[in-house]
C-alpha cells in the first residue's frame, strides 16, 4: 500500500502524487479504499484507483540510479542529461546561445511543452505513451534529485 503525500508511477497516468486514501461506498453498500492520485504533469487531472484488486499497474518511482542509467535511453532528455552534467555541451552549442535567455523562462517552457504532451496522451498508440510517461518519470526523479535540501524540506512542511 503507498502512504498519503507519496509519489507513484501509474502506467495510465506516469508521475502521479497520492493526494488522499478515501473510503467510496459501491453498489453493494460496501466500503472501498481508493487512492486520489493527481498526475504530476496534469494538474487539472485526478483518478480514484482501488486500493486492492486495482488492474493498472501502480509501483514506486525508479531510483536515482537507474533514472541516470535510462536517461541516454531518450534522445530528447539530452538537454537534461546537459543540465545534469552527465554530459558536456559541445562548445559550438554554447557560443550559439544567445545570453538574453532566462533560465527559468526555459524551464517553465519546457514545462508547458511536456504539460501539453501529457494532454495529447490519451490519442497516443501504447508504446508512444508509455515512452512518453518513462522519460517524464526520469526527469522528475532527476530533477528532485537536483533541489537543493532547503526546498525539499519546505515541501515537506506543506504536505
Amino acid at each position: 500500500m503507498f502512504e498519503k503525500k507519496t509519489y507513484l508511477y501509474s502506467e495510465n497516468m506516469g508521475v502521479c502524487f497520492v493526494d488522499d486514501i478515501t473510503k467510496l461506498v459501491t453498489a453493494q453498500k460496501k466500503e472501498v479504499l481508493y487512492y486520489v492520485l493527481k498526475p504530476v504533469y496534469q494538474k487539472d487531472k485526478s483518478a480514484y484507483i482501488p486500493v486492492e484488486n486495482h488492474t493498472v499497474e501502480l509501483r514506486e518511482l525508479i531510483s536515482v540510479e537507474k533514472a541516470k542509467e535510462q536517461l541516454f535511453s531518450y534522445p530528447e532528455l539530452l538537454e537534461l542529461a546537459m543540465e545534469l552534467g552527465l554530459v558536456e555541451r559541445e562548445q559550438e552549442e554554447e557560443e550559439q546561445q544567445p545570453e538574453s535567455i532566462d533560465p527559468l523562462e526555459e524551464k517553465e517552457q519546457e514545462r508547458k511543452r511536456l504539460a501539453m504532451q501529457y494532454k495529447m496522451a490519451d490519442t497516443l498508440p501504447f508504446e508512444e505513451r508509455s515512452a512518453l510517461y518513462q522519460r517524464g518519470e526520469i526527469e522528475f526523479v532527476l530533477r528532485r534529485s537536483m533541489e537543493p535540501e532547503e526546498d525539499k524540506k519546505k515541501r515537506k512542511k506543506k504536505s
